[in-house]
């Protein structure tokens, strides 16, 4: 499965599962093990232990690799990876804390539609 397709059918995933501020980096010019990195968050440590299982099981579906998920007794940060693509699936104050994304700033970023989307829709609803 192409890299492309690999990016969709997880951003796909998160965002079924109202996943939220879905970000992918494309760090393959900053790493030789990965070519992609997905960082999304969920609303409590529940939801994200249910995006990133369901992740790993739509994963698995489609034939993608699965090396491993990391992170899903407390819940806070699971990282689940599938060898070219790794996930990043944290709660709003670990994201906040980590600041993932600024570790990779060379990267190329691309925001989901759907979390551009809820995103203007709360700052429209904040007038």
């Amino acid at each position: 499965m192409k890299l492309e397709e690999q990016l969709k059918v997880v951003t796909d995933t998160i965002e079924e599962l109202k996943g939220e501020n879905i970000i992918t980096l494309k760090v393959l010019e900053q790493s030789a093990d990965i070519e992609a990195i997905i960082v999304a968050t969920g609303r409590s440590t529940q939801h994200v232990r249910g995006i990133a299982n369901n992740i790993k099981i739509e994963a698995k579906r489609l034939g993608m690799k699965v090396v491993g998920i990391e992170g899903t007794e407390t819940g806070h940060w699971v990282l689940v990876d599938l060898a070219e693509v790794v996930v990043h699936v944290m709660t709003e104050k670990t994201r906040e804390f980590y600041k993932l994304e600024k570790l990779w700033s060379g990267a190329e970023s691309s925001e989901s539609s759907e979390s551009s989307e809820s995103s203007e829709s709360s700052e429209s609803s904040d007038d």
